[in-house]
């Protein structure tokens, strides 16, 4: 693994990586304002597959955009994922009147980001459509797993490829949704790494001491469940890791039963920084092991289909196609779906879709296209809520200063218990805060529009979990402030108290996360619940700053954290200090006011 990259800005980066990948393939365009490769040969009666995530996994969906697979695939930042109003645009520009399915991977922000969007898209009218969460990963047990199920691996794009063949073939939504449950609940995925990878850009990363393997990593740069030490010959890795996939006797990672003679699929994944030589050495030991357990692979594919940037490390996946046909469609039409053809460009696959002339001859300026765009009004009607615009500028530009400060320490934290891109989402969310105000946010002192444009901006540029947590919040908040808008002048803690917690019951629909999970939650609910009867805004910082300290000695129940093995002492949760940093920051431009505005 190494440090050093030709491209050093991985925020610049990931539009270049889309540009460059539509450029090579006739049959894509790509919108760059939301950062999504659309199939620009889409069939409108056959049903929509979306999927997409953090970038940093190319191929990852991306890379299986086509016809017989995905309609269009939304990407994020590095490790972090879209935002809803990217996955809107992409449901918009691919649309189906047979239905539309997100193919989403089974991690908390794309959760959130997607299913808003689904929301939303449904409250505009669009009925037939739904979302299928993808979880293959074993490393993680029941019991530690139990509120966040298991995480994505490869294994994602299997399921993408089996449910593009049916959609091609003409299946009707309701049978491509009952396919798709039928295939995550039989595939299961684990992997390893030597080392972990480095995003461009970035200074801090994790290392793994030489002679050490680590088992059950995520695709995210997390810890492995597993530190192995000294690393074992590459016969009993393979061993440790097929165990952990087949063992029908462990309770916490049984999720998938596999027996003697059951027609499976294996996929053996490069994370990023293998070399093919040693890959396709570990397809022949693999497919060795797994003989003498009595399966035989009916297809076997090697490659980078979900990567982790340039970690050296690999995963195996195995789908099991027998126990798919006990529920749905039958043994060799699951095969011919795995075996057919289609126009992405990473599957690998000779049969191929031939690309429409149409679109052969088009330039590369040409297959960059967009939607049309939101007109979004200065102001929406309803009840108002003047307020002092001097103390509320004040304290949003104290807040968002904090919380840009805050990057270096957030970043150190996120790449011990995360994927490392905490600081640089809050701080992205946070510049854009800086730049509306210079620009006038806030100006007029009117607090429900206000808190609608940050709901905006902080959904546009505030990525990955935390992102769509705070988005969801304010909107709610939102929501909130504007019905209690019409009977208040002056509004007070005990206002802001009852707003807040209407909107914590709001969001808490959306998230499992509670006080106790080593979450933002931790931060933010002590803070709104103090917020009410507390004698002064100080007070409520506090409680806010005692529960985002005290994560440290949590053990997560949600976010990434949850995956992370029994390494010694933790720092705080990145998401909860970030909202720690905000509230002091949000003191010091209040001052000593006792109202709060």
């Amino acid at each position: 693994m190494t440090d050093r990259h030709v491209f050093d800005d991985h925020a610049t980066l990931v539009l270049k990586s889309l540009q460059g990948l539509v450029a090579s393939q006739p049959n894509l365009s790509l919108i760059p304002s939301i950062k999504t490769v659309i199939d620009a040969d889409h069939d409108e009666s056959k049903v929509s597959l979306i999927c997409g995530g953090g970038a940093g996994h190319e191929p990852g969906s991306t890379g299986f955009v086509g016809r017989g697979l995905l309609a269009a695939s939304v990407s994020g930042d590095t490790f972090a994922s879209p935002s809803a109003r990217q996955v809107s645009g992409a449901v918009k520009a691919v649309p189906s009147t047979s239905g539309t399915l997100l193919i989403i991977t089974n991690y908390t922000g794309d959760n959130l980001h997607f299913g808003l969007a689904c929301q939303q898209a449904r409250a505009n009218g669009l009925s037939n459509i739904a979302i299928l969460p993808v979880g293959d990963d074993v490393s993680v047990g029941r019991t530690k797993g139990a509120l966040v199920g298991r995480r994505a691996m490869a294994g994602t794009i299997l399921v993408c490829k089996i449910l593009g063949a049916a959609s091609e073939a003409g299946w009707s939504f309701e049978n491509v949704q009952k396919l798709g449950r039928g295939v995550t609940g039989a595939i299961a995925s684990i992997g390893c790494t030597l080392g972990h990878c480095h995003v461009p850009g970035r200074a801090d990363y994790a290392l793994i001491p030489e002679d050490t393997v680590e088992i059950g990593l995520g695709l995210h740069n997390e810890p492995g469940v597993w530190v192995v030490k000294p690393q074992p010959s590459s016969t009993d890795l393979i061993a440790r890791m097929l165990k952990l996939v087949l063992d029908k006797d462990d309770p916490e990672r049984a999720f998938v039963p596999f027996a003697r003679a059951d027609v499976v699929v294996l996929l053996v994944n490069n994370m990023g920084g293998m070399s093919f030589l040693e890959m396709y050495a570990v397809v022949d030991e693999a497919l060795v092991q797994l003989k003498n357990a009595g399966l035989i692979p009916a297809r076997v594919f090697c490659g980078p289909f979900m990567t982790s940037l340039n970690a050296p490390g690999f995963s195996l996946t195995l789908l099991n196609l027998t126990r798919i046909a006990k529920t749905v469609s039958s043994v060799d039409e699951l095969l011919a779906f795995v075996d057919a053809p289609h126009a992405s460009a990473a599957w690998p696959s000779k049969s191929v879709y031939p690309v429409p002339e149409r679109l052969a001859k088009r330039t590369r300026d040409e297959k960059f296209v967009d939607i049309p765009a939101e007109h979004k009004l200065a102001q929406v009607g309803g009840p108002t809520l003047k307020v002092s615009p001097a103390v509320l500028v004040g304290v949003m530009r104290n807040g968002a200063e904090a919380v840009l400060g805050s990057e270096p320490d957030l970043t150190r934290w996120d790449t011990i218990v995360g994927d490392g891109d905490c600081g640089e989402t809050c701080a992205a969310g946070a510049q854009a805060v800086l730049t509306a105000l210079d620009n006038g946010l806030g100006s007029d002192g009117e607090v429900v529009n206000v808190l609608r444009l940050l709901t905006d901006l902080i959904d546009e540029t505030c990525g990955g979990t935390l992102g769509a947590i705070f988005s969801i919040f304010l909107a709610a908040l939102t929501t909130e402030v504007r019905a209690r808008a019409a009977n208040i002048t002056s509004p007070d803690l005990a206002f802001w108290g009852a707003a807040g917690g209407a909107a914590i019951a709001t969001l808490q629909q959306s998230t499992a996360a509670r006080v106790g999970h080593r979450t933002v939650m931790d931060a933010l609910i002590p803070f709104i619940d103090t917020l009410g009867t507390a004698p002064s805004f100080e007070a409520a910082v506090a409680a806010c700053k005692a529960g985002g300290e005290g994560t440290a000695s949590l053990v997560a129940k949600l976010g990434r954290a949850t995956y992370v093995g029994d390494n010694g002492d933790l720092p705080p949760d990145p998401g909860a200090m970030s909202f720690v940093f905000l509230t002091a920051g949000m003191l010091k431009g209040l001052g000593r006011r006792t109202v709060f505005f």
